[in-house]
Parts: C-alpha cells; sequence; structure tokens
C-alpha cells in the first residue's frame, strides 16, 4: 500500500512545489482555440511552410506612421512637424522593405496624409498615455497555477469621457462590422481596467472620402462580459494544460478551411498514419525559432529597424 502522509507534510510538500507559469498572447490563444493540432506543429515543434523572409507588410507601415506621429504629439510637437516626421520614417523604412512596391508606399502615403488632415482637430483635443505600450498581468492563480496574458496595444488616451481607453488601429480594403467578440479587445480592456475600447479604422478605398473611410467606433464591455471572458478564458488554459501534460493535441477538423484560407499544415493532417505525418512534416516544413512573447511586443519601430537591418520577421 502507498504510504499516507500526514496533512500538515502534503501542505508543505505543495508550498515546495514551483507553479506552473503560463504565459499567452493572443496570437497564440486564438491559435490553440482553432485548432490545438496547429498550435503544437507551430507554437511546440516550431514548423512551418518555407517562405520569404517577410519584411514591412502595408498594415506594419500604418503602424509605424501612427507610432511616430503620435508618440511626436505626445511629447508636444507641432501638428505639421508630427506628420512631416511621421510621413519621412515611412518613406525610408518602406523603401528599405523588398516586400513593398513604390505604389504601395506611395498609397501609404498619400493615405495618412489624409488621415492626419481629417482627425487633425480631434487628436489634439486627447491627452495621449501611451503609444504602442506593451504589457503582461495576471489574468488568474491558484495554488498551482499562474496565467499571464500579453499584449501590445496601439494607443492609450484619455479626455474628459475616458481615462486610459485602448485603441486598436485596422487598416483595410473593404468595409467589415465591427464587433466585441474578439479576443484582442477584451484583453486589451482587461489589461487597461477599461470598460470601453476604440478602433480607429483606416480605409484605403479610392472611392470613399475621408468621413466615409477614417471612422473611429467606440465599443464598450461591462464588467459581466469581461468577468465572463475571463473564466472563459482560464478554462480554455487548463484545456492547454492537459493537452501538455498528455502530449495530446487533438484536431479539429472544423478549421481545416476557415475564412476561405486553407491551414498551412493540411497536409499533413490529410496523411494517413504517424509515419507519413513525420515525413511531411519533415520534408516540406522548416523550423522556426521558438515563438518568443517579447518579441511579438516590439513597437512598429522596432520590427522595422530589424527589417532594415536585414533580419526576418517573426510571423504570426
Amino acid at each position: 500500500m502507498p504510504k499516507q502522509f500526514p496533512g500538515k507534510i502534503l501542505q508543505k510538500a505543495k508550498l515546495l512545489m514551483p507553479k506552473v507559469n503560463i504565459v499567452m498572447d493572443m496570437s497564440q490563444y486564438d491559435m490553440f482555440r482553432l485548432c490545438e493540432q496547429r498550435y503544437d506543429y507551430r507554437y511546440n515543434k516550431n514548423k512551418t511552410l518555407p517562405d520569404k523572409a517577410k519584411p514591412l507588410d502595408r498594415g506594419t507601415l500604418v503602424h509605424l506612421i501612427c507610432e511616430i506621429y503620435y508618440e511626436q504629439l505626445k511629447i508636444g510637437t507641432k501638428y505639421q512637424d508630427a506628420v512631416n516626421l511621421a510621413l519621412s520614417k515611412a518613406k525610408i523604412f518602406g523603401a528599405v522593405s523588398t516586400g513593398l512596391e513604390p505604389e504601395i508606399i506611395n498609397r501609404v502615403i498619400e493615405v495618412m496624409e489624409e488621415y492626419f488632415d481629417h482627425w487633425r482637430v480631434a487628436d489634439q483635443c486627447f491627452q495621449i498615455v501611451e503609444v504602442e505600450q506593451a504589457f503582461m498581468y495576471l489574468l488568474y492563480e491558484d495554488d498551482e497555477v499562474r496565467i499571464h496574458l500579453a499584449g501590445k496595444i496601439d494607443l492609450i488616451i484619455s479626455d474628459n469621457r475616458y481615462i486610459n481607453m485602448p485603441w486598436d488601429h485596422k487598416s483595410y480594403d473593404r468595409s467589415f462590422e465591427v464587433g466585441r467578440m474578439p479576443n484582442q479587445f477584451k484583453n486589451y480592456c482587461y489589461a487597461t481596467k477599461s470598460n470601453y475600447l476604440l478602433v480607429n479604422k483606416i480605409g484605403f478605398q479610392k472611392t470613399l472620402k475621408p468621413h466615409e473611410k477614417f471612422l473611429r467606433i467606440p465599443l464598450s464591455y461591462d464588467h459581466l462580459i469581461l468577468e465572463e471572458w475571463k473564466a472563459n478564458v482560464v478554462k480554455v488554459i487548463f484545456h492547454y494544460l492537459n493537452c501538455v501534460a498528455e502530449n495530446s493535441w487533438p484536431m479539429n477538423e472544423t478549421s481545416c478551411d476557415k475564412f476561405n484560407r486553407r491551414c498551412e499544415y493540411y497536409e499533413i493532417c490529410d496523411s494517413s498514419g504517424g509515419e507519413a505525418k513525420l515525413y511531411k512534416l519533415a520534408a516540406n516544413y522548416i523550423d522556426v525559432e521558438p515563438w518568443d512573447v517579447s518579441k511579438a511586443l516590439r513597437k512598429s519601430s522596432e520590427v522595422a529597424k530589424e527589417v532594415e537591418g536585414g533580419q526576418q520577421i517573426q510571423d504570426r
């Protein structure tokens, strides 16, 4: 029979055991929710399809321009000087990026000039608290586990209505409806202890006027919504811990073709038997660096400097 230990000894042993610390950003969390097997291939096995190094894309360039512009406004730089600096930096970094054609860079510059002019007055009527602010906070803790969530908020502002309100910049070509459900948005609100978030839509449509394509959509989250979200995240991460403990990552077949896009690991999961899967994983996929949350939380300007130095951007 196994030896029975007194309650005090068991309690002491628990105190001596280190807690499991989980740090996850919403890129990881959302992929795990899509498919546990896909998460395993990307974040545990660190495998991905061969691809060219990814330099600046259009969205990163837009974020870079916004970062420089709002940083300058934050320190009191005059409007036109802030605009000129942001756009001149964008031209330099855009030219360095071999992945962007000159016409795309010029279009980004043109759109952002329109954007700045459209919001010129509004942008000088609030206090800029932080620009591209990285964060990590403790979401949940018990005797055995600590769960931390991380992220990076494009902009945090305060005015006569909102305190520490997070903003998320979204560049787009086609109109889309903004909803409250994305985990990213709720994570931002929980991190900043804000019940409000603003989606800053930056449209690239040539046929629309500025007031039609530059939209700022406020979203509200009451306490019940955020606490329900927290409880759900905790349950999901405990499921993740079970997957880790059992080294078992089930396939979610409903995510093989999602949003008109086939999963990059489809050919592996569609193979017969473990040997075939391992062969295809080794033959057709490459190793990438393990996912580093701290790198994912870098400012756009830091990412751009890496591109300028010829380093590959870690993919999401």
